[in-house]
């Protein structure tokens, strides 16, 4: 009895590979015909034995089930890497040294009613795109509707921006600091993850330090594009500021301490438990800076942290930044 379903199934199997292969045969003898075909005409007009060597390639190609099966995984491959990878004209955004003139009583918060979405609100990202760094980066800023991100999540607690890196996204706030590793803004489970604020800190950003976090990504999208800020280039060009935008309220932080560490906690702390506690933790992390900002930073200070692995995924890149307004 046994013996019988394990023979069927082998049957099976067997049938059915040879069922597949026959038919990668007849799609490779139909695909390389066409490319045969056309090297032959090029062959007959200019009498280059390039294009006879090409003939004869796709000649022997077209019996080759493999060749084509490989052309076909490529080529989903290349559909997969532009759909999730590509990004298009978002690299760089710029803080606009305006924003630290003095704020009118009509800017001074940003709490905003329900509205309808206007044609101007979609022209700068497509409904249709599927990489939400590429959708969502193309956000003004100062332009962003919070009433209509948190209804696509509602642990959307804030907007950050950082001078002269592709760094424009809204932020999550999960209750730990595991879940927006493999999660995106929509709740959908993706090795991108999503940028996060520390779990401890206050949405408010009142604390000490309030950290956030983002994946480096090869395509330079979540914080991937953070090692501009260890560049000399970006160190001379950038006005090195970093917006925070909330429901209520904008931030504007300067940068005063950019560095590459090995993992550790140290500089991960959200509070302290006095000021002189608080002192030496902020001179520590100026020394380790690679450049010299010449920001003065004292106890009295709210600073952000952002956080995201380096590029061997063996340290951390780190940047430090002060509230100023």
């Amino acid at each position: 009895m046994i013996k019988g379903i394990i023979k069927f199934f082998r049957y099976l199997f067997e049938t059915t590979e040879l069922g597949f292969y026959q038919l990668c045969l007849i799609l490779a003898k139909g695909f390389f015909f066409y490319f045969y075909f056309i090297s032959l005409i090029f062959e007959k007009i200019f009498h280059l034995k390039l294009f006879t060597r090409v003939k004869t390639f796709f000649k022997q190609k077209q019996g080759d089930p493999v060749a084509f099966l490989m052309l076909v995984l490529f080529f989903f491959m290349g559909v997969f890497l532009h759909t999730y990878l590509y990004v298009d004209k978002n690299d760089i955004k710029h803080v606009d040294k305006d924003i630290l003139s003095p704020v009118t009583d009509s800017e001074e918060e940003y709490d905003e009613p329900p509205r309808e979405s206007t044609a101007s609100d979609k022209e700068s990202y497509s409904d249709n795109e599927v990489n939400l760094f590429r959708k969502y980066g193309k956000l003004d800023i100062n332009s962003v509707n919070f009433n209509e991100f948190k209804a696509i999540n509602e642990q959307v607690v804030a907007w950050l921006m950082v001078d002269g890196t592709s760094v424009n996204y809204p932020i999550v706030q999960s209750d730990d600091n595991d879940y927006y590793l493999n999660h995106d803004i929509t709740w959908g489970p993706r090795a991108s993850g999503w940028p996060f604020m520390d779990f401890r800190n206050e949405k408010d950003l009142s604390d000490n330090n309030t950290i956030f976090y983002g994946h480096n990504l090869l395509n330079r999208t979540a914080f991937g594009s953070l090692g501009t800020v260890l560049t000399d280039k970006w160190f001379k060009n950038s006005n090195h500021l970093i917006v925070v935008r909330t429901p209520e309220v904008r931030h504007v932080y300067q940068i005063f301490s950019v560095y590459v560490v090995e993992p550790e906690v140290y500089y991960l702390q959200v509070s302290f438990y006095n000021e002189a506690e608080y002192q030496e933790f902020l001179n520590t992390i100026v020394s380790r800076s690679i450049f010299n900002f010449g920001v003065p930073i004292g106890p009295q200070d709210k600073i952000i942290t952002l956080s995201t692995c380096s590029d061997d995924n063996k340290g951390r890149k780190v940047i430090h930044a002060k509230m100023i307004e």
